[in-house]
């Protein structure tokens, strides 16, 4: 039998402002797909904005961190600031919500959705709360101008001058994520840094050129600053030339310069 396609939602809209909502257009059928596939591939942590709306019609509006998928068909979420009158009046079980989730992973697409609230876990700073599942989903086209490879390279922020050790987790011929110990450096958005990236698992190390950057978002866990950066252009020739020559090791199952 034929695999059926996920129905379309009725309305699937942009969380910023009700304006936006009402003038979304409906989805393409090639942008609808099975939530349960699209949130296999996202990553934890990764951006979501969303508002919930009361049954009288008021409207909370937050942004939160995805955590990852329940085996009963739920979604987990960080409870994102609010007081304690917000979380009371707004979270309630089953009251909608409407969201979008930004994948940090390939082309950083935005996945817009519609749920409703299942239940609130009460951990203090570390609550949860918890969403269904949507059946489908609007994906839209990434937001960088090409898709990330994902691999674990290592890397020298500063190699000039401070020879920071850091971790090139994923890169495409734009732009890369940058990962270190949190109190090694602090970088801001706009701030230019220059990378080197390294490959010391075969028996010779292998060294890129070292590349310009702009910093455009920083993220910052327990234990690492993530910085995502954009390649300068002066850096874009021999980025490509370093994915060309990346091949993928089967029996590592990653990708190695």
């Amino acid at each position: 039998m034929a695999k059926q396609k996920p129905q379309e939602p009725e309305d699937v809209a942009d969380p910023k402002s009700a304006q936006e909502e009402q003038e979304a257009q409906s989805p393409s059928p090639e942008s609808v797909q099975y939530g349960e596939d699209v949130f296999s591939d996202v990553k934890p942590l990764s951006e979501v904005a969303f508002f919930i709306m009361t049954p009288t019609g008021k409207i909370f509006k937050g942004k939160t961190k995805y955590v990852g998928l329940h085996s009963n068909n739920l979604m987990l979420l960080e409870t994102p600031n609010a007081s304690p009158k917000e979380l009371a009046v707004f979270f309630q079980r089953g009251f909608p919500i409407k969201a979008c989730v930004i994948s940090e992973s390939g082309g950083g697409a935005r996945i817009y959705f519609k749920s409703k609230v299942e239940y609130v876990i009460d951990a203090g700073e570390n609550s949860l709360f918890l969403i269904s599942l949507p059946l489908a989903t609007q994906v839209a086209s990434g937001l960088r101008e090409s898709a990330r490879l994902e691999l674990a390279l290592d890397g020298i922020l500063a190699p000039t001058s401070h020879n920071f050790s850091c971790q090139v987790r994923d890169i495409s011929s734009h732009g890369c994520l940058v990962v270190l110990e949190r109190d090694l450096a602090k970088h801001r958005v706009g701030d230019i840094i220059s990378l080197r990236i390294e490959d010391k698992g075969g028996e010779e190390s292998v060294s890129s050129e070292v590349l310009e950057a702009v910093v455009r978002n920083v993220k910052t866990t327990g234990r690492y600053n993530k910085i995502g950066v954009k390649f300068e252009e002066t850096s874009l020739e021999p980025v490509a030339n370093l994915i060309d020559n990346l091949h993928f090791c089967r029996m590592s199952q990653k990708f190695t310069l």
